[in-house]
């Protein structure tokens, strides 16, 4: 049962030889996921330093005629919404267009075009881009939220660059809404709610308070958002920020949104230090006041190994579900901090 949050690792070593007979010994920290139980390993550090991927030539194959968001196809060949959701077919905000996606993951799935710039380097996204392209994503899922009850599991997700998933060079998010909830939405869910009846706490309040507390792995703070580097990462980096203030969509102002594009500005310096380009992020929103649980958001970096550009998922993620990190959350923190 959990009563606290508990930061438990789990040391594992194994020795072994070089070819002259010299011992080595090499350490695996198991972590267990002070929420859930669930266990990823920091593995013995190689000396990784990605090298970011140049998508110039690329850009300049995909963008134009060529794609589909860019501004002289983005209303010809985008599909449209229905009126309840949108009178003009599509929502707007500055420069940000939603629409609904053509291959749909669930029930409601709008596309979040950030503006009519193709190719965006990580370095190159302003604060008032991304705050743009949120509120549009928020826009849409209040919408849904008021014309279909029974949807009511929300999130805002974003696929940046081929390594992660992203299919098309133009910067665009994914609004997810289901009457199912994910795997990740159902076991938060529901371990967040045992903690809250076991200790009368929220869980991500107390997380937040507690590491901004030690420090260890706090990042820094933007107004009501505060970013920390999770205990049991889920890859070599893993920030984690907590809208403070926030509990539903009815919360989130534009000021939070603004706020948490500039953090989100500073994790992306942390990155680009450690030379990482491309990354999975996911916003979880609720519209049950009753949850009592704050907003959150999860970043995790993507990228390819070595000379062959050999995935950074294999079994142990594909199967065996248990995340592996190469580099330590705390040192990987303070790092972040510097950026705050």
């Amino acid at each position: 049962m959990v009563l606290t949050i508990n930061f438990k690792k789990k040391e594992e070593w194994f020795t072994f030889f070089d070819g002259e007979g010299n011992k080595i010994e090499r350490k695996a920290e198991i972590r267990f996921d002070p929420l859930t139980g669930e266990t990823s390993r920091l593995v013995f550090d190689p000396g990784l330093v990605p090298t970011p991927p140049d998508y110039k030539q690329a850009a300049e194959q995909t963008s134009g005629k060529n794609c589909p968001f860019c501004s002289e196809n983005i209303l010809k060949m985008t599909p449209v919404f229905p009126n309840e959701i949108a009178e003009e077919g599509r929502i707007f905000n500055g420069d940000a267009i939603v629409f609904p996606n053509l291959f749909p993951y669930s029930k409601h799935n709008g596309v979040v075009v950030f503006s009519d710039q193709h190719y965006v380097r990580l370095e190159e996204f302003s604060s008032l881009m991304i705050k743009n392209a949120f509120m549009a994503a928020l826009h849409y899922i209040k919408k849904v939220a008021e014309t279909d009850k029974s949807a009511t599991n929300f999130s805002i997700n974003w696929n940046y660059l081929p390594n992660s998933g992203g299919s098309i060079l133009h910067p665009h998010l994914h609004v997810i809404i289901s009457e199912s909830p994910t795997n990740y939405q159902n076991y938060v869910n529901e371990y967040a709610n045992r903690f809250k009846d076991e200790t009368g706490n929220d869980y991500f309040t107390e997380l937040y308070q507690k590491e901004k507390d030690s420090g260890e792995r706090w990042v820094g703070e933007k107004g009501n958002v505060g970013w920390l580097h999770a205990f049991s990462p889920k890859s070599h980096n893993d920030f984690i920020g907590i809208f403070t203030k926030s509990i539903t969509i009815q919360d989130i102002t534009e000021q939070d949104l603004l706020d948490f594009a500039e953090g989100l500005r500073s994790v992306f310096n942390a990155l680009i230090e450690q030379g990482f380009a491309s990354f999975n992020l996911s916003m979880q929103l609720s519209s049950d006041s009753s949850s009592n649980q704050p907003i959150h958001v999860r970043l995790i970096p993507r990228l390819t190994i070595g000379n062959l550009g050999t995935s950074d998922i294999s079994y142990f993620q594909a199967i065996h579900d248990e995340p592996l990190s190469y580099k330590e959350p705390e040192k990987i923190a303070e790092l972040a901090r510097a950026h705050f």
